[in-house]
């Protein structure tokens, strides 16, 4: 039996420039692919229905990395990065310059989207059990929208798991249900996931996908310096 082991490594190359232009500091640390990155790509392969990658983003708060992430801890700037691709290495570059993103930078993410939208609801007021479906006003989805679903901290809505991935059902601009998957989301007939309400109101849709998350030793940024980040992610 022939077994292939794919994994998804790579690194980021971080330079700051002074106000002159002049090259001051470099650094270069390993990255982190996490779990909605995974599946980003899973859903890439499958149905190429997700929007690519092609931002990045810049932090001042330095939380361990983990798997299950899906936003910085404290993003301050996100920019349009480049993406180049050289066989199984896809290295994205974006510049931060002056007075973008200033502060003791320690963390970077990249996203496909040029913001993570971010909504709220009741687990007990905005959910209902009979008809599955989520109240949230002018929530802006598509059908097949791809969105993180996260507690807060509270009990997880029944039928929903904290950090998972979900696809927006749209029944009017203030109501949705969720699908396992995208296909089951755009069916004629959709196929939605059976929920049960909980109370608190920390639970939250998280619209756009972050591919990695790394921490870096602070690189203190002053309104009139820029850093370049070259990020590379190989798959291999």
């Amino acid at each position: 039996m022939v077994k292939d082991n794919i994994k998804l490594t790579g690194k980021l190359s971080i330079k700051k420039y002074n106000k002159d232009g002049v090259l001051v500091e470099t650094k270069e640390v390993p990255n982190l692919v996490v779990t909605a990155g995974k599946e980003f790509i899973a859903s890439r392969i499958a149905s190429n229905t997700a929007s690519p990658m092609g931002y990045m983003a810049i932090g001042d708060d330095n939380s361990a990395t983990g798997l299950g992430q899906t936003s910085l801890t404290n993003e301050l700037a996100r920019v349009a990065a480049t993406p180049n691709e050289s066989g199984a290495i896809i290295t994205f570059d974006a510049t931060f310059g002056p007075a973008v993103g200033t502060g003791a930078l320690v963390e970077g993410g990249i996203f496909n989207t040029d913001s993570t939208n971010v909504y709220s609801f009741d687990g007990d007021l905005d959910v209902d059990d009979t008809s599955d479906q989520i109240t949230i006003t002018s929530h802006g989805f598509t059908a097949g929208d791809q969105v993180t679903y996260t507690d807060g901290g509270a009990t997880a809505i029944t039928g929903l798991s904290d950090e998972g991935v979900y696809y927006v059902i749209v029944i009017d601009v203030n109501t949705i249900q969720l699908a396992s998957s995208y296909n089951n989301a755009i069916a004629t007939t959709p196929v939605q996931i059976n929920i049960t309400g909980t109370s608190g109101t920390t639970h939250k849709l998280n619209y756009g996908t972050m591919l990695c998350r790394t921490t870096f030793p602070v690189i203190n940024k002053s309104a009139a310096e820029t850093v370049a980040i070259s990020w590379a992610v190989t798959v291999g």
